[in-house]
C-alpha cells in the first residue's frame, strides 16, 4: 500500500486542501506574520491540557470554529499558544516580584539611592507585566472543572472575573508597593515604627499565599515537557517552601529591627541603628558609633553593618537564623559569630529541613486521595517503562506504548472492568449507550431499530486504540468488523494509493461486513492521529439481531440497496477511463 507520508507525518493529496496549503505559503512574509499572531489566540494542540479536553483534531477545529464564528477577536482560548506563552512569563515575572519585593524592603530601605531607584525601575517594569495579565484575564476563556464546559462568552468572563474577592485579590498583586522604599526611611523617623510595621505586615499577609497562583503558571513548563504529576508536586512543595522562607527570612531581619526602635525617644541606640543603617553612616567613625551603643541587638545589628555592609550577606545570616528557629534549634538571639561554624551548621540544618519536608510529601501522596488516578497513571507509566528495559525493546516500541497507554487514558488511570463489575446490568448498560448511542444511532443500517437492540448492540461494542500511522483496514482483506470512529480522524485510500478524503469523531466504515461476511475490502484506512474506535464484530451483531426475522431482512435489503449504488457508481468511473483512454 503506498500512503505518501514524509517523516512520519501525513502529506495531504486532497486537491483542495494543496491549493489551500499552496496559496498560505505564497503569502507575503508579511501576512504570514499577520496570520501567525491571530492563531495564537485559537486553541492549539500544543497546549498541555488539550488533549485532556479536546480529544481529537476534529473537536479542536470545532473549537475555534465556535470561537472564530460566535464570539469577539479580542476572546482569547484558555488552550491557546498565547496562553502558554504567557503563562511561562508571567511565571518569572510573578516570582520575581515577590522574590524582589520583601528583600527590597528589609535589606535595600537604607541603601544609597541610586541602588533604590534600580530596583523600584525594576519592580514597576514586573508590576506593568502583571497588570496586563490581569487585563488579558478579562478575554481569556477559562474552564468549569465540575463540566468540562469551556466558556468563552465575554459576558460570563468578565462578571467571573469581577467577583469581589477575586478582583481585590488580582489587585494587590501589582500593586506598586516598590514605590513606597523611596520613602520608607525617612516613614520610620516621621510616622513612627508602628506604621511601617504595620505595612511590612499587610505585605506579608497579602502575598505569603500567593504560592498558589505561582502554581497555577507553573504547571503548563512541566506539562509541556510531559512530566509526571507526582514529580510536578514535589517540585511544587519545595518551590513553595522556599518562597515561604524567603518571606521569612526577608521579615525575620526587619520586624526585630522595627520592634526594637518603639522605646522612647531618649533611648539613642536604637536612632543610633537607623543612622548606622542609612548612607551617612558609611562615612562616620563606625569604630566609636559602634562602641557607643550599650544594647545587645543593636550591637548585633551595627556589627552585621560593620563587617560587611553587603545586603546579600546580612540576607544569608537571617536566613540561617530563621532555618534554626525553625527547627527549634535556637533562639534569634543565641547566634555564634564565627562566620565557618554558621555556614557549617547552616548546611547540616538545611538538609535536614530538607528531609523533614520530604516526608510529609510522601506521607501525603498516599493519602491524597483526589490524586490517586494521576498516581496510578504515573506508576503504569513507570511499569511500562521497566518492562520495556527487561524485554529490551527498542526505544521506538517502547514510545509506541507509552503513546497508546497515554491515548486510552489520558493521565488519570482507571481498570474499567472493575469498575462495571461492581455494578448492575441495566446500569453498565445505562453507561455504554450514553457514551456509544450517538455512533450507532448515526448508521443508516441501525435507524428506527428498537432501543433494547440498539442497547445490545452497544454493549458489543469494543474499544481499540490506534496510533499515527497505523492501518485500521487494508485493501484486499475481508472484512467480519465495522468501526465506529469516536474520536481522531483517518484517511481513506484508494487501492492505487490516491487518497479519498477523511473520517472524522462520529463516522463509521465498514458496515457491510455485519451482513455479508468476508466481503472483500475495496480500500485502506489509516489514522491520522490517535483515534480511538469501537468495533462491532460480525458475529456478535448476528447473535443479536437474528432473533428478529423481520429486522434481519430489512437491514440486509438496506445493505443489498447499498452495494448496489456503490457498484454503479464504480461502474460509471471505470468506463468514464475507459472511454478517455479509447479517445485519446
Amino acid at each position: 500500500m503506498a500512503i505518501k507520508t514524509y517523516d512520519n507525518r501525513h502529506i495531504c493529496t486532497i486537491e483542495t486542501t494543496r491549493i489551500s496549503q499552496a496559496e498560505e505559503q505564497a503569502l507575503p512574509k508579511r501576512e504570514k506574520l499577520m496570520n501567525y499572531l491571530k492563531s495564537l489566540r485559537f486553541a492549539s494542540d500544543r497546549h498541555p491540557s488539550t488533549e485532556k479536553h479536546l480529544k481529537s483534531t476534529y473537536q479542536l477545529s470545532k473549537e475555534n470554529e465556535r470561537l472564530a464564528r460566535s464570539f469577539p477577536a479580542f476572546i482569547i482560548h484558555p488552550f491557546s499558544l498565547l496562553r502558554v506563552y504567557m503563562d511561562i512569563v508571567i511565571f518569572i515575572v510573578m516570582n520575581l516580584h515577590l522574590v524582589l519585593l520583601p528583600f527590597a524592603f528589609s535589606f535595600l530601605a537604607f541603601l544609597p539611592h541610586p541602588i533604590r531607584h534600580t530596583v523600584e525601575y525594576v519592580d514597576l517594569a514586573l508590576c506593568g507585566l502583571l497588570f496586563a495579565e490581569f487585563v488579558l484575564k478579562f478575554c481569556t476563556g477559562y474552564v468549569i472543572l465540575e463540566t468540562n464546559e469551556i466558556v468563552l462568552d465575554p459576558r460570563r468572563i468578565f462578571f467571573n472575573r469581577l467577583r469581589p474577592f477575586r478582583l481585590v485579590y488580582d489587585l494587590l498583586l501589582f500593586l506598586p508597593y516598590i514605590l513606597v522604599l523611596e520613602v520608607f526611611d525617612h516613614w520610620v523617623y516621621g510616622a513612627g515604627a508602628e506604621a511601617c510595621l504595620m505595612f511590612v505586615s499587610f505585605l506579608y499577609l497579602s502575598n505569603i499565599a500567593r504560592f498558589r497562583d505561582s502554581n497555577r503558571y507553573f504547571r503548563v513548563i512541566p506539562r509541556c515537557m510531559q512530566v509526571s504529576e507526582s514529580r510536578i508536586r514535589i517540585v511544587q512543595v519545595i518551590l513553595n517552601t522556599l518562597y515561604v522562607l524567603h518571606w521569612t527570612t526577608c521579615l525575620g531581619y526587619i520586624i526585630p529591627l522595627l520592634l526594637g526602635i518603639r522605646s522612647p525617644s531618649d533611648d539613642s541606640d536604637h536612632w543610633l541603628l537607623l543612622d548606622g543603617m542609612s548612607q551617612d553612616f558609611q562615612r562616620a567613625n563606625r569604630t566609636m558609633v559602634l562602641r557607643s551603643a550599650t544594647d545587645p541587638f543593636v550591637r548585633l545589628r551595627l556589627n552585621d553593618i560593620q563587617t560587611n555592609s553587603s545586603a546579600s550577606y546580612r540576607y544569608f545570616r537571617s536566613m540561617m537564623a530563621t532555618i534554626r528557629v525553625g527547627l527549634a534549634s535556637c533562639d534569634r538571639k543565641d547566634l555564634e559569630q564565627h562566620f565557618m561554624y554558621q555556614w557549617i551548621m547552616w548546611l547540616v540544618m538545611f538538609l535536614g529541613w530538607i528531609w523533614f519536608n520530604y516526608v510529609p510529601i510522601v506521607l501525603c501522596r498516599v493519602f491524597d486521595s483526589p490524586e490517586m488516578a494521576t498516581d496510578q497513571y504515573d506508576k503504569f507509566v513507570d511499569n511500562l517503562k521497566a518492562y520495556a528495559y527487561n524485554k529490551r525493546l527498542s526505544s521506538e516500541l517502547e514510545r509506541e506504548l507509552r503513546a497508546n497507554f497515554a491515548a486510552r487514558f489520558r493521565t488519570s488511570y482507571f481498570d474499567e472492568e472493575l469498575i462495571m463489575g461492581l455494578f448492575p446490568k441495566n446500569l453498565r448498560s445505562s453507561i455504554r449507550m450514553e457514551t456509544c448511542r450517538h455512533l450507532v444511532g448515526s448508521v443508516d443500517l441501525f435507524k428506527n431499530l428498537p432501543y433494547f437492540i440498539l442497547a445490545d448492540i452497544v454493549n458489543c461494542l469494543q474499544l481499540e486504540v490506534y496510533l499515527e500511522q497505523d492501518v485500521i483496514i487494508e485493501a484486499g482483506s475481508y472484512g467480519d468488523s465495522m468501526y465506529f470512529l469516536a474520536a481522531g480522524t483517518v484517511a481513506v485510500y484508494a487501492m492505487n494509493g490516491k487518497e479519498l478524503g477523511h473520517l472524522t469523531d462520529g463516522a463509521y466504515f465498514g458496515e457491510i461486513s455485519l451482513v455479508q461476511r468476508n466481503q472483500q475490502r475495496t480500500a485502506n484506512v489509516v489514522a491520522l492521529e490517535q483515534c480511538e474506535i469501537y468495533r462491532l464484530s460480525h458475529e456478535d451483531f448476528q447473535n443479536v439481531i437474528k432473533p428478529h426475522t423481520y429486522l434481519l431482512n430489512r437491514i440486509r435489503k438496506q445493505a443489498a440497496q447499498r452495494l448496489s449504488m456503490m457498484k454503479r457508481k464504480r461502474d460509471k468511473m471505470y468506463g468514464k477511463k475507459i472511454i478517455e483512454a479509447f479517445l485519446q
